[in-house]
């Protein structure tokens, strides 16, 4: 029998590869529910809330070979972003996924010509294998002659939000395989939430194969070789390998080695609206201001309506968890209804969402975590030796799998 420990994305994902190899599991999970840091909450009267603002791309392929897309229902965003925060609202779209986008481009009132093309050109590259040097995001950026607007405009605001990191110090590597993704697909967001992803791969796997509330305390060693796990009540399991697939924390109190790399965190005010403030499923980004908390935001439910009960509209607002202004609902709110001259009036906070942890710091160089010294009957999956998107999760999780069902093959 196999032990996975953790029921995040890569947990169910290599769950799931072994119940179609026939193979023998239990998967562990500490929590009463699947999906680990990807979930989602449903407010009383009816909002679906998600544990920070997180899409799903259809250009994933770990996730599209394990994921039915058409029944997470839900629907897409815009392959661009609209601006705002500077007088009228402008949207700007990816001119490779729609040409017909060109001509608002080439007005170039939104980012300058020149950065556009720049933005073209790391576009393309994106599609390439990546460098053999890795540095920063910012470095790169730099390197490439983004002028000082496009990192206000543009980089800390949108990339700065996809990886929870404003200032750029991530890894450029990272940013490209991100960007990859982005111009080849679109960016989902599934009609009940986020938290869709854990429970429909939940739902593939056999009865009883899941064991919630289920923490692991310790792994059992026999001769220098893992055989099994103690679970926190006293329980103890055997297996002929363990999987874990919890986040770098949890990993390394479990090996009883090393430190975890720093968290990044997020934070997200939800508020409700009677109307709709703009058309489109559209990313909003506004100048990235270091006296404002907001580092992106959306109208939710242009994309996925059922994310908000009938007549109501719903609002994601991603701040910087640090930021003295964070939890200021009344200053991020007139700041939102200021960008589309609304009146502050017309939304309704519901929820702040605070996600002290939600990825590991990925820097240059250092972005996967190698774990090559584990002791035999071992494997780790998840975002503690990959990077911390859905499909690198999902594919190490796949990965994990397929290497407990070559072992068992070889021996």
């Amino acid at each position: 029998m196999t032990i996975v420990v953790g029921a995040g994305l890569a947990g169910l994902t290599c769950a799931k590869v072994l119940a179609e190899a026939g193979r023998t599991f239990v998967l562990l999970e500490a929590t009463s529910r699947p999906g680990g840091r990807v979930v989602s909450d449903r407010t009383p009267d009816g909002f679906v809330l998600d544990r920070g603002f997180q899409v799903l791309l259809d250009s994933y392929p770990a996730a599209r070979r394990h994921l039915d897309f058409a029944a997470l229902g839900g629907g897409r965003f815009r392959t661009g972003a609209l601006f705002v925060g500077r007088g009228v609202p402008r949207a700007l779209e990816n001119p490779l996924r729609r040409p017909t986008s060109a001509c608002a481009a080439l007005r170039g009132d939104v980012l300058s010509w020149p950065d556009q093309w720049r933005l073209l050109c790391l576009a393309a590259r994106s599609l390439l294998p990546p460098g053999a040097r890795d540095v920063s995001a910012d470095e790169m950026l730099h390197a490439r002659g983004f002028s000082a607007e496009f990192f206000r405009l543009f980089a800390r605001p949108f990339f700065g939000g996809v990886m929870l990191d404003p200032s750029l110090q991530v890894s450029g590597n990272l940013l490209m395989g991100y960007l990859r993704r982005f111009v080849t697909g679109a960016a989902i967001l599934p009609g009940e939430g986020i938290g869709a992803l854990g429970r429909q791969l939940a739902d593939l796997l056999p009865e009883g194969g899941v064991r919630y509330g289920a923490p692991v305390e310790s792994l059992s060693m026999r001769e220098g070789r893992v055989v099994g796990v103690r679970l926190r009540g006293g329980e103890n399991l055997e297996g002929d390998s363990v999987v874990l697939a919890v986040d770098e924390p949890a990993m390394c109190r479990l090996l009883e080695k090393d430190t975890p790399r720093e968290a990044l965190g997020t934070a997200v005010h939800y508020f409700a609206s009677s109307r709709s403030f703009y058309e489109g499923a559209w990313l909003c980004l506004p100048p990235r201001d270091e006296a404002s908390p907001i580092l992106h935001a959306a109208q939710v439910t242009n994309a996925a309506r059922s994310l908000a009960p009938a007549g109501w509209h719903l609002w994601s607002v991603t701040v910087l968890p640090g930021h003295t202004l964070a939890r200021d609902t009344e200053k991020i709110s007139a700041e939102v209804a200021g960008w589309f001259g609304a009146e502050v009036c017309g939304l309704r906070h519901l929820a702040f969402v605070e996600v002290p942890y939600a990825v590991p710091r990925q820097e240059a160089g250092s972005y996967v975590r190698h774990r090559g010294d584990v002791p035999p009957g071992f494997i780790v999956a998840g975002d503690a030796v990959c990077g911390a998107s859905i499909d690198a999760v999902m594919a190490s999780g796949e990965e994990a799998a397929k290497k407990v069902i070559s072992t068992r093959a070889a021996n």
